[in-house]
Protein backbone atom coordinates (compact mmCIF):
# COMPACT_ATOMS: atom_id res chain seq x y z
CA UNK A 1 0.00 0.00 0.00
CA UNK A 2 1.04 3.76 -0.86
CA UNK A 3 2.69 5.55 2.33
CA UNK A 4 2.36 9.06 2.90
CA UNK A 5 3.71 10.90 5.98
CA UNK A 6 1.76 12.40 7.93
CA UNK A 7 3.89 14.70 10.62
CA UNK A 8 7.29 16.70 9.51
CA UNK A 9 9.24 17.37 12.70
CA UNK A 10 12.68 19.01 12.93
CA UNK A 11 15.83 16.53 13.41
CA UNK A 12 16.23 16.47 17.00
CA UNK A 13 12.69 15.89 17.68
CA UNK A 14 12.18 13.24 15.03
CA UNK A 15 11.98 10.47 17.54
CA UNK A 16 8.64 9.34 16.34
CA UNK A 17 6.57 9.83 13.39
CA UNK A 18 3.67 7.97 11.58
CA UNK A 19 2.92 7.89 8.08
CA UNK A 20 -0.37 7.20 5.99
CA UNK A 21 -0.47 3.64 4.33
CA UNK A 22 -3.27 4.55 1.66
CA UNK A 23 -5.41 5.81 3.90
CA UNK A 24 -4.34 4.05 6.52
CA UNK A 25 -1.49 4.84 8.73
CA UNK A 26 1.76 3.17 10.37
CA UNK A 27 3.64 4.05 13.23
CA UNK A 28 7.16 3.58 13.50
CA UNK A 29 9.20 4.25 16.68
CA UNK A 30 12.22 6.21 16.28
CA UNK A 31 11.80 5.60 12.35
CA UNK A 32 13.71 2.23 12.60
CA UNK A 33 11.58 -0.16 14.14
CA UNK A 34 8.71 -0.62 12.46
CA UNK A 35 8.90 -4.18 11.72
CA UNK A 36 9.26 -5.55 14.92
CA UNK A 37 7.23 -3.28 16.94
CA UNK A 38 3.79 -2.01 16.20
CA UNK A 39 2.48 0.45 18.39
CA UNK A 40 -1.28 0.17 19.95
CA UNK A 41 -1.28 4.15 21.08
CA UNK A 42 0.15 7.02 20.30
CA UNK A 43 1.46 10.37 22.79
CA UNK A 44 0.62 13.90 22.20
CA UNK A 45 4.27 14.34 20.50
CA UNK A 46 3.25 12.37 17.88
CA UNK A 47 0.93 14.63 16.22
CA UNK A 48 1.32 17.22 13.77
CA UNK A 49 -0.97 19.65 11.88
CA UNK A 50 -4.35 18.32 10.26
CA UNK A 51 -3.12 18.55 6.99
CA UNK A 52 -0.11 19.95 4.80
CA UNK A 53 -0.32 23.36 3.24
CA UNK A 54 -2.75 24.50 0.42
CA UNK A 55 -0.24 24.31 -1.85
CA UNK A 56 0.10 20.90 -1.90
CA UNK A 57 -3.24 19.86 -1.06
CA UNK A 58 -4.94 21.48 -3.93
CA UNK A 59 -2.84 20.30 -6.57
CA UNK A 60 -2.92 16.74 -5.46
CA UNK A 61 -6.34 16.52 -4.80
CA UNK A 62 -7.10 17.95 -8.66
CA UNK A 63 -4.20 15.20 -9.62
CA UNK A 64 -6.55 12.56 -8.07
CA UNK A 65 -10.15 14.02 -8.74
CA UNK A 66 -8.64 13.52 -12.90
CA UNK A 67 -7.31 10.16 -11.99
CA UNK A 68 -10.05 9.27 -10.28
CA UNK A 69 -12.59 10.37 -13.29
CA UNK A 70 -10.45 8.83 -16.22
CA UNK A 71 -10.05 5.80 -14.26
CA UNK A 72 -13.21 4.87 -13.61
CA UNK A 73 -14.34 5.90 -17.59
CA UNK A 74 -11.52 4.13 -18.77
CA UNK A 75 -12.17 0.50 -17.26
CA UNK A 76 -15.74 0.82 -16.85
CA UNK A 77 -15.70 1.45 -21.21
CA UNK A 78 -13.06 -1.63 -21.18
CA UNK A 79 -15.75 -3.56 -19.22
CA UNK A 80 -18.64 -3.08 -21.24
CA UNK A 81 -16.48 -3.14 -24.54
CA UNK A 82 -15.56 -6.65 -23.79
CA UNK A 83 -18.60 -7.78 -22.29
CA UNK A 84 -21.12 -6.56 -25.02
CA UNK A 85 -18.97 -7.79 -28.37
CA UNK A 86 -18.48 -11.55 -28.59
CA UNK A 87 -15.56 -11.02 -31.14
CA UNK A 88 -13.35 -9.78 -27.63
CA UNK A 89 -14.29 -12.51 -25.35
CA UNK A 90 -10.46 -14.02 -25.77
CA UNK A 91 -8.43 -15.57 -23.43
CA UNK A 92 -6.41 -12.39 -23.95
CA UNK A 93 -9.48 -9.75 -23.39
CA UNK A 94 -10.57 -11.93 -20.58
CA UNK A 95 -7.22 -10.87 -18.63
CA UNK A 96 -7.81 -7.60 -19.33
CA UNK A 97 -11.55 -7.35 -17.98
CA UNK A 98 -10.08 -9.09 -14.66
CA UNK A 99 -7.31 -6.32 -15.12
CA UNK A 100 -10.03 -3.28 -15.68
CA UNK A 101 -11.95 -4.60 -12.53
CA UNK A 102 -9.07 -4.79 -10.04
CA UNK A 103 -7.93 -0.86 -11.07
CA UNK A 104 -11.70 -0.08 -10.33
CA UNK A 105 -11.45 -1.56 -6.77
CA UNK A 106 -8.28 0.00 -5.95
CA UNK A 107 -10.07 3.23 -7.58
CA UNK A 108 -13.11 3.07 -5.42
CA UNK A 109 -11.56 1.80 -2.29
CA UNK A 110 -8.80 4.02 -2.13
CA UNK A 111 -9.09 6.98 -3.69
CA UNK A 112 -12.12 8.53 -1.94
CA UNK A 113 -10.87 8.43 1.49
CA UNK A 114 -7.14 8.92 0.03
CA UNK A 115 -8.72 12.66 -0.83
CA UNK A 116 -10.31 13.02 2.61
CA UNK A 117 -7.23 12.27 4.29
CA UNK A 118 -5.37 14.97 2.42
CA UNK A 119 -7.42 17.51 3.87
CA UNK A 120 -7.95 15.89 7.37
CA UNK A 121 -5.15 13.03 8.30
CA UNK A 122 -6.89 13.06 11.91
CA UNK A 123 -9.39 11.99 13.60
CA UNK A 124 -10.18 9.10 11.67
CA UNK A 125 -13.70 8.88 11.00
CA UNK A 126 -14.65 5.59 8.94
CA UNK A 127 -14.34 3.15 12.28
CA UNK A 128 -11.87 0.27 12.98
CA UNK A 129 -14.03 -2.28 10.64
CA UNK A 130 -13.35 0.14 7.56
CA UNK A 131 -10.16 0.90 8.35
CA UNK A 132 -9.31 -2.99 8.19
CA UNK A 133 -11.99 -3.60 5.33
CA UNK A 134 -9.86 -0.34 3.22
CA UNK A 135 -6.33 -2.36 3.52
CA UNK A 136 -7.86 -5.37 2.71
CA UNK A 137 -9.74 -4.04 -0.59
CA UNK A 138 -6.63 -2.04 -1.32
CA UNK A 139 -3.98 -4.78 -1.11
CA UNK A 140 -6.24 -6.82 -2.87
CA UNK A 141 -6.86 -5.03 -5.66
CA UNK A 142 -3.24 -4.31 -5.95
CA UNK A 143 -1.88 -7.79 -5.88
CA UNK A 144 -4.38 -8.82 -9.05
CA UNK A 145 -4.00 -6.17 -10.96
CA UNK A 146 -0.17 -6.69 -10.48
CA UNK A 147 -0.67 -10.50 -11.20
CA UNK A 148 -3.13 -9.70 -14.15
CA UNK A 149 -0.36 -7.66 -15.85
CA UNK A 150 2.03 -10.73 -15.46
CA UNK A 151 -0.43 -13.25 -16.61
CA UNK A 152 -1.60 -11.29 -19.64
CA UNK A 153 2.25 -10.51 -20.76
CA UNK A 154 3.03 -14.80 -20.33
CA UNK A 155 -0.30 -15.14 -22.71
CA UNK A 156 1.04 -12.90 -25.43
CA UNK A 157 4.87 -14.36 -24.75
CA UNK A 158 3.00 -18.14 -25.72
CA UNK A 159 0.77 -16.57 -28.63
CA UNK A 160 3.84 -14.98 -29.77
CA UNK A 161 6.40 -17.40 -29.40
CA UNK A 162 4.61 -20.38 -29.30
CA UNK A 163 1.76 -20.45 -30.79
CA UNK A 164 1.15 -24.16 -30.53
CA UNK A 165 1.28 -24.23 -26.83
CA UNK A 166 -0.74 -21.06 -26.69
CA UNK A 167 -3.80 -22.82 -28.52
CA UNK A 168 -3.81 -25.34 -25.68
CA UNK A 169 -3.44 -23.35 -22.82
CA UNK A 170 -5.52 -20.38 -24.04
CA UNK A 171 -9.02 -21.96 -24.44
CA UNK A 172 -11.47 -19.50 -22.52
CA UNK A 173 -12.21 -22.23 -19.21
CA UNK A 174 -8.41 -22.74 -19.08
CA UNK A 175 -8.10 -18.27 -18.75
CA UNK A 176 -11.13 -18.14 -16.34
CA UNK A 177 -9.43 -20.65 -13.58
CA UNK A 178 -6.08 -18.88 -13.98
CA UNK A 179 -8.20 -15.30 -13.14
CA UNK A 180 -10.15 -16.67 -10.22
CA UNK A 181 -6.80 -18.01 -9.11
CA UNK A 182 -5.27 -14.88 -9.33
CA UNK A 183 -7.73 -13.43 -7.38
CA UNK A 184 -7.94 -15.60 -4.99
CA UNK A 185 -4.09 -15.43 -4.39
CA UNK A 186 -4.27 -11.76 -4.37
CA UNK A 187 -7.14 -12.18 -1.49
CA UNK A 188 -5.11 -14.51 0.34
CA UNK A 189 -1.88 -12.41 0.65
CA UNK A 190 -3.41 -9.36 2.07
CA UNK A 191 -5.40 -10.87 4.80
CA UNK A 192 -2.05 -10.81 6.84
CA UNK A 193 -1.28 -7.11 6.00
CA UNK A 194 -5.77 -6.19 6.16
CA UNK A 195 -5.60 -8.31 9.67
CA UNK A 196 -2.57 -5.70 11.04
CA UNK A 197 -4.61 -2.79 10.44
CA UNK A 198 -6.57 -0.87 13.29
CA UNK A 199 -7.89 2.44 14.45
CA UNK A 200 -5.31 3.98 17.03
CA UNK A 201 -5.72 6.81 19.72
CA UNK A 202 -4.12 9.13 21.29
CA UNK A 203 -3.44 7.85 24.91
CA UNK A 204 -2.81 10.53 27.97
CA UNK A 205 -1.10 9.51 30.97
CA UNK A 206 -3.99 8.64 33.07
CA UNK A 207 -4.36 6.10 29.98
CA UNK A 208 -7.18 7.28 29.08
CA UNK A 209 -8.11 8.14 24.88
CA UNK A 210 -8.56 10.97 23.07
CA UNK A 211 -11.09 10.67 20.80
CA UNK A 212 -10.17 13.09 18.35
CA UNK A 213 -6.85 11.72 18.24
CA UNK A 214 -7.13 8.88 16.17
CA UNK A 215 -5.58 7.02 12.90
CA UNK A 216 -6.00 3.79 10.78
CA UNK A 217 -2.57 2.30 10.91
CA UNK A 218 -0.41 -0.81 11.58
CA UNK A 219 -1.70 -1.66 14.85
CA UNK A 220 0.07 -5.42 15.26
CA UNK A 221 2.25 -7.35 13.55
CA UNK A 222 0.72 -10.69 11.55
CA UNK A 223 3.80 -11.49 9.44
CA UNK A 224 7.53 -10.63 9.74
CA UNK A 225 8.84 -9.05 7.39
CA UNK A 226 5.50 -8.70 5.05
CA UNK A 227 5.95 -5.40 3.40
CA UNK A 228 9.96 -6.73 2.23
CA UNK A 229 7.85 -10.44 0.91
CA UNK A 230 5.04 -8.02 -1.05
CA UNK A 231 7.69 -6.05 -2.59
CA UNK A 232 9.73 -8.94 -4.35
CA UNK A 233 6.37 -11.24 -4.99
CA UNK A 234 4.55 -7.83 -6.45
CA UNK A 235 7.44 -5.92 -7.76
CA UNK A 236 10.58 -7.38 -8.11
CA UNK A 237 9.64 -10.76 -9.79
CA UNK A 238 6.88 -9.39 -11.97
CA UNK A 239 8.46 -6.85 -13.00
CA UNK A 240 11.62 -9.42 -14.14
CA UNK A 241 9.54 -11.64 -15.86
CA UNK A 242 7.85 -9.05 -17.75
CA UNK A 243 10.88 -7.47 -19.03
CA UNK A 244 12.18 -11.09 -20.09
CA UNK A 245 9.38 -11.99 -22.03
CA UNK A 246 9.12 -8.55 -23.83
CA UNK A 247 12.80 -8.78 -24.98
CA UNK A 248 11.86 -12.65 -26.20
CA UNK A 249 8.41 -10.86 -27.60
CA UNK A 250 10.65 -8.17 -29.38
CA UNK A 251 13.37 -10.42 -30.46
CA UNK A 252 10.82 -12.67 -32.24
CA UNK A 253 8.77 -9.98 -33.67
CA UNK A 254 12.14 -8.97 -35.08
CA UNK A 255 12.73 -12.02 -36.65
CA UNK A 256 9.77 -11.80 -38.77
CA UNK A 257 10.73 -8.09 -40.42
CA UNK A 258 13.77 -10.18 -41.88
CA UNK A 259 13.19 -9.99 -45.87
CA UNK A 260 13.26 -13.61 -46.71
CA UNK A 261 16.18 -15.13 -49.49
CA UNK A 262 15.14 -18.69 -49.91
CA UNK A 263 11.95 -20.76 -50.30
CA UNK A 264 12.90 -22.32 -46.25
CA UNK A 265 12.62 -18.69 -45.00
CA UNK A 266 9.87 -17.28 -46.78
CA UNK A 267 7.76 -20.11 -45.61
CA UNK A 268 8.91 -19.29 -41.75
CA UNK A 269 8.46 -15.66 -42.77
CA UNK A 270 4.62 -17.07 -43.88
CA UNK A 271 4.49 -18.50 -40.21
CA UNK A 272 5.59 -16.15 -38.15
CA UNK A 273 3.34 -12.89 -40.14
CA UNK A 274 0.19 -14.98 -40.03
CA UNK A 275 0.54 -15.05 -35.89
CA UNK A 276 1.19 -11.30 -36.47
CA UNK A 277 -0.94 -10.09 -39.24
CA UNK A 278 -3.64 -12.53 -39.79
CA UNK A 279 -4.43 -10.99 -42.94
CA UNK A 280 -1.75 -13.13 -44.37
CA UNK A 281 -3.09 -16.72 -43.52
CA UNK A 282 -4.04 -17.55 -47.39
CA UNK A 283 -4.03 -21.21 -46.80
CA UNK A 284 -3.77 -22.77 -50.52
CA UNK A 285 -1.46 -19.46 -51.56
CA UNK A 286 1.94 -21.49 -53.20
CA UNK A 287 5.67 -20.52 -52.52
CA UNK A 288 5.56 -18.16 -55.51
CA UNK A 289 2.79 -16.05 -53.74
CA UNK A 290 3.68 -16.42 -50.25
CA UNK A 291 6.98 -15.02 -51.54
CA UNK A 292 5.60 -11.96 -53.48
CA UNK A 293 3.41 -11.45 -50.75
CA UNK A 294 5.90 -11.12 -47.74
CA UNK A 295 7.30 -8.35 -50.12
CA UNK A 296 4.65 -6.41 -50.99
CA UNK A 297 3.24 -6.60 -47.37
CA UNK A 298 7.11 -6.10 -46.09
CA UNK A 299 7.35 -2.33 -45.36
CA UNK A 300 3.85 -2.02 -43.77
CA UNK A 301 4.64 -5.33 -41.23
CA UNK A 302 8.34 -3.74 -40.44
CA UNK A 303 6.50 -0.42 -39.68
CA UNK A 304 3.94 -2.46 -37.68
CA UNK A 305 6.42 -4.53 -36.05
CA UNK A 306 8.19 -1.34 -34.99
CA UNK A 307 5.06 0.10 -33.44
CA UNK A 308 4.53 -2.96 -32.12
CA UNK A 309 7.87 -2.95 -29.86
CA UNK A 310 7.34 0.25 -28.80
CA UNK A 311 4.31 -0.52 -27.36
CA UNK A 312 5.84 -3.47 -25.71
CA UNK A 313 8.80 -0.74 -24.20
CA UNK A 314 5.87 1.36 -22.98
CA UNK A 315 4.49 -0.71 -21.07
CA UNK A 316 7.27 -2.07 -18.98
CA UNK A 317 8.37 1.14 -18.97
CA UNK A 318 5.09 2.26 -17.40
CA UNK A 319 5.04 -0.88 -15.01
CA UNK A 320 8.13 0.28 -13.42
CA UNK A 321 7.44 4.32 -13.45
CA UNK A 322 4.10 3.28 -11.36
CA UNK A 323 5.09 1.15 -9.30
CA UNK A 324 8.56 1.64 -8.30
CA UNK A 325 7.81 4.79 -6.23
CA UNK A 326 5.53 3.00 -4.26
CA UNK A 327 7.64 -0.17 -3.38
CA UNK A 328 10.74 2.23 -2.56
CA UNK A 329 8.89 4.73 -0.26
CA UNK A 330 7.61 1.38 1.67
CA UNK A 331 11.38 0.13 1.99
CA UNK A 332 12.34 3.61 2.61
CA UNK A 333 9.81 3.86 5.69
CA UNK A 334 10.98 0.63 6.90
CA UNK A 335 14.86 1.25 6.61
CA UNK A 336 15.16 4.90 5.79
CA UNK A 337 17.49 7.00 8.44
CA UNK A 338 14.86 9.71 9.20
CA UNK A 339 16.96 12.09 11.58
CA UNK A 340 16.70 15.28 9.77
CA UNK A 341 13.89 17.85 8.60
CA UNK A 342 15.60 17.34 5.39
CA UNK A 343 15.17 13.58 4.77
CA UNK A 344 11.70 13.89 6.27
CA UNK A 345 10.51 16.73 3.92
CA UNK A 346 12.16 14.31 0.98
CA UNK A 347 10.29 11.93 2.45
CA UNK A 348 7.06 13.44 2.17
CA UNK A 349 7.72 14.45 -1.63
CA UNK A 350 8.52 10.41 -2.24
CA UNK A 351 5.18 10.05 -0.67
CA UNK A 352 3.09 12.28 -2.31
CA UNK A 353 4.86 11.17 -5.88
CA UNK A 354 4.48 7.73 -5.55
CA UNK A 355 0.85 7.78 -4.27
CA UNK A 356 0.02 10.02 -8.03
CA UNK A 357 1.56 6.88 -9.72
CA UNK A 358 0.31 4.48 -7.64
CA UNK A 359 -3.34 5.52 -8.58
CA UNK A 360 -2.14 6.56 -12.16
CA UNK A 361 -1.47 3.13 -12.89
CA UNK A 362 -5.27 2.47 -13.13
CA UNK A 363 -5.51 5.31 -15.85
CA UNK A 364 -2.46 4.13 -17.76
CA UNK A 365 -3.75 0.59 -18.05
CA UNK A 366 -6.68 0.85 -19.98
CA UNK A 367 -4.70 3.19 -21.95
CA UNK A 368 -1.93 1.08 -22.97
CA UNK A 369 -3.47 -2.18 -23.19
CA UNK A 370 -6.88 -1.18 -25.02
CA UNK A 371 -8.08 2.33 -25.90
CA UNK A 372 -4.74 2.35 -28.16
CA UNK A 373 -6.17 -0.90 -30.31
CA UNK A 374 -7.79 -0.22 -33.42
CA UNK A 375 -9.53 -3.71 -32.63
CA UNK A 376 -10.89 -1.97 -29.57
CA UNK A 377 -11.59 1.05 -30.91
CA UNK A 378 -13.98 -0.28 -33.50
CA UNK A 379 -15.81 -2.57 -31.10
CA UNK A 380 -16.06 0.47 -28.79
CA UNK A 381 -18.12 1.82 -31.78
CA UNK A 382 -19.85 -1.22 -32.21
CA UNK A 383 -21.03 -1.18 -28.11
CA UNK A 384 -21.58 2.45 -28.70
CA UNK A 385 -24.35 1.61 -31.19
CA UNK A 386 -25.93 -1.31 -29.38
Amino acid sequence: MQTMIVLDKPSTEANSTFFHHENTTFYKSTLQEISTKPSSALNSSDWGPKRDPLSIVIPITVIYTLTFVSGVVGNVSTCIVIARNKSMHTATNYYLFSLAISDLLLLVSGLPPEIYSIWSKYPYVFGEAFCVMQGFAAETSANATVLTITAFTVERYLAICHPFLSHTLSKLNRAIKFIIAIWMVAMCLAIPQAMAFGVVYETLADGSLVEDHCVCMVKRLVIPHAFEISTFLFFVGPMSLITVLYVLIGLQLHKSTVRPSRGNSVKLKHRVYKQINPALANGDAGEKTVEEEGRKNFAKNAQATKHVVKMLIAVVVAFFICWAPFHAQRLLAIYGQHTSANMIRAFQVLTYVSGVFYYLSTTVNPLLYHIMSHKFREAFKVSDAL
